[in-house]
């Protein structure tokens, strides 16, 4: 289980920064995977209570009662994370586990630096017009796509253009939009590559995102 000795400790004066219904990440004493669980609601200084965790199964064993656990959760834009005890598993009138409340809830805001080895299907609307790309490079700031230059169509992008970029998240459903414009242009080979910077980003693209920077994020 992760030690959270490198996270930045909050003030407790100003309480738990976590809304219900918010997505947990759970680090198992004696599980070697993590699982996912949702915030359900707490009483402050006492307990929280969380739902059953995706593949309750394969740690029904491991949650009993003292057993500690990491949970991590993202909220703003910042990984916070703190050290918890099970209380008791709940399975009437609703299932559930029941958590100590925890003594310091410490803070991590996602690095910024930019990332080269992802892959996202996506398309952009620009001028009306629309196609294929694909992004391998993204942050809470922007992100860079490549498309074959091979669309006479297409008006050529260039610096200051405004788009609507669709990503297709890891585990989304469905593609969520956000309006980005353009820094800079390069050509690689038979392709365009267009750097971008988001503007006002609305959750529906900011929530998948987080978790999709969380999922690759190296906490080492």
């Amino acid at each position: 289980m992760e030690s959270l000795d490198d996270l930045l400790e909050l003030d407790k004066s100003k309480g738990i920064y976590i809304d219900i219904g918010t997505k947990l990440y759970l680090e198992i004493e004696g599980v070697n995977f993590s699982v996912t669980s949702v915030f359900v609601g707490l009483l402050k200084d006492e307990f929280m209570i969380i739902t059953l965790p995706k593949r309750y199964k394969s740690v029904k064993t491991k949650l009993y009662k003292g057993n500690k656990i990491v949970i991590k959760y993202l909220f703003e834009g910042s990984v916070y994370a703190f050290q918890s005890n099970v209380i008791e598993i709940i399975t009437d009138p609703i299932k559930a586990v029941a958590i100590e409340y925890p003594k310091i809830v410490q803070e991590r805001e996602l690095r910024l630096v930019k990332r080269n080895s992802v892959t996202i299907p996506g398309r952009i609307e620009y001028r009306e017009v629309g196609f294929s790309i694909v992004v391998f490079d993204i942050s809470k700031n922007g992100c860079r796509f490549k498309y074959n230059d091979d669309k006479p169509a297409i008006s050529p992008l260039k610096e200051g253009d405004f788009l609507k970029i669709f990503c297709q998240f890891p585990g989304v459903s469905t593609e969520v939009a956000a309006i980005a414009s353009v820094r800079n242009v390069k050509r690689e080979k038979e392709k365009l590559s267009i750097g971008t910077q988001f503007h006002e980003l609305t959750d529906s693209f900011l929530t998948p995102l987080m978790h999709f920077l969380y999922a690759i994020e190296d906490f080492s």
